[in-house]
C-alpha cells in the first residue's frame, strides 16, 4: 500500500532539511514544489506563547471559549463564521497586531528561509491568520465537576472540509512562478491530527494543466479548486512535521487542508513573504496603516486591550515597511 505521507523518514515525517542545507533544500524545492525546514522555531517557550496567544484571541471572538473546557469548543461557541470549521482559521484583525504573531514573523530563521528560496533579500511579510483544527474522536469531557470524572466522546461535526485541494494562483491568469507560501507548524502532525497536503511535483505541469483544462474549468476568482473528478486528487500526499517545523510551497502546488481525526488540536501560524516594494508608496502606507491598526481603529484598540503590543527588531521593522532594506533608515510616517 502507498504510503500517504511524503517522503517519510525512520519517524514518520516527512523529510525536512535544516536552514543551513541550503543546495539541498533549494534542489528539493525546485524538484517537488514544496520544502520543510526543521526546527526553525526552536524555543518551546515561543511555541507555547504563540499558542496561549491564539487561547486569548478566541475568548476576544467569544469570552466563553475555555481550551479547559472542552464543553466549550462546540459550534454554538466557536466562531465557525470566521472560517474556524471549514478551513481551520482564525480571520481576525488581531493578526497583525498582537505581540507573538509578529515575534514569528520576524524571527531571523523564518525571514531567512524566505530570501533563499525567493532569491531576493529585501522582503515584505504578509499579513497572515492563525489557523486551529479541534481534535474530533475521544474527547475528554467533564462529567461530574465535583469528582473530576470524565467522559470520552467524538464530535465528528467540528471537522474541517474534507478533500479540500486548491490554488490560490489564478492558473489562466498567472501560469508561471509568482511566489511561495508558508505555515509554522505548532503542534506535531501525524495522519491522524489533521494538517497539510499537497500534489508534490505538480508545479511542472501546471501551465500545461491551465491549457488542457481552460474550456471547461476557467476560472476568473482567485482561489481556484481542484475539480472533484480531477485524476490530480490520486497524487495528494500527507506532509507531516514536528512542531517548530516550517512548510513553504510555491503557489502553484495544488494544496489543502485534511480534517482532524484525533484526540489533539492543530495548530499553525501562516506567514507568507514577497519582493518588498518600496518605491510603491500607496502599498508601503497602506502596510504601515495595517500595522497600525490598533491606533487606527477605536474597535480593535478596544478588543485587544490586555494584548501586549508587537516589538520590532530592525529586521521586523524592515518587514512590515517601517525601516528601509536599502538605506537601513527609518521610514518617514504619520505615526513618527
Amino acid at each position: 500500500m502507498a504510503s500517504i505521507t511524503a517522503f517519510p523518514d525512520s519517524n514518520g515525517y516527512t523529510k525536512s532539511f535544516s536552514l543551513e542545507e541550503t543546495s539541498e533544500l533549494l534542489e528539493f524545492f525546485e524538484e517537488y514544489g514544496f520544502v520543510v525546514i526543521r526546527n526553525i522555531i526552536d524555543s518551546q517557550s515561543q511555541i507555547e506563547e504563540t499558542i496561549d496567544e491564539i487561547w486569548s484571541l478566541l475568548r476576544v471572538l467569544n469570552p466563553k471559549i475555555d481550551k479547559n473546557d472542552s464543553s466549550t469548543w462546540d459550534n454554538k461557541y466557536w466562531p465557525i463564521q470566521m472560517g474556524l470549521k471549514d478551513g481551520g482559521f482564525i480571520s481576525h484583525m488581531s493578526d497583525v497586531a498582537t505581540k507573538m504573531c509578529w515575534e514569528n514573523r520576524q524571527h531571523p530563521n523564518v525571514v531567512r528561509l524566505f530570501q533563499i528560496l525567493l532569491k531576493h533579500d529585501d522582503l515584505w511579510v504578509r499579513y497572515d491568520r492563525y489557523g486551529m483544527m479541534r481534535p474530533t474522536k475521544g474527547i475528554a469531557f467533564k462529567q461530574n465537576d465535583n469528582d473530576g470524572s470524565v467522559i470520552f466522546e467524538d464530535r465528528p461535526e467540528w471537522r474541517s472540509k474534507p478533500n479540500w485541494l486548491h490554488w490560490d494562483q489564478n492558473p489562466w491568469k498567472y501560469p508561471d512562478f509568482i511566489g511561495v507560501q508558508g505555515l509554522l507548524a505548532l503542534s506535531d502532525t501525524n495522519p491522524n491530527t489533521g494538517g497539510f497536503h499537497c500534489v508534490p511535483g505538480f508545479t511542472h505541469r501546471f501551465k500545461q494543466w491551465s491549457i488542457d483544462n481552460e474550456k471547461e474549468h476557467k476560472s476568473r476568482g482567485g482561489l481556484v479548486n481542484v475539480p472533484e473528478n480531477d485524476s490530480i486528487r490520486n497524487e495528494v500526499k500527507q506532509i507531516h512535521v514536528q512542531k517548530g517545523s516550517f512548510i513553504v510551497w510555491d503557489s502553484r502546488l495544488p494544496h489543502g487542508n485534511f480534517p482532524n481525526e484525533s484526540d489533539q488540536f492543530r495548530i499553525v501560524q501562516y506567514i507568507t513573504f514577497d519582493p518588498a516594494k518600496e518605491d510603491d508608496k500607496r502599498e508601503l502606507t497602506s502596510r504601515i496603516d495595517a500595522f497600525h491598526m490598533r491606533t487606527l481603529s477605536s474597535k480593535a484598540d478596544e478588543q485587544l486591550a490586555g494584548f501586549p503590543e508587537p516589538q520590532l527588531t530592525e529586521l521586523g521593522e524592515k518587514i512590515v515597511g517601517l525601516r528601509s532594506w536599502k538605506t537601513n533608515e527609518r521610514v518617514k510616517s504619520s505615526f513618527e
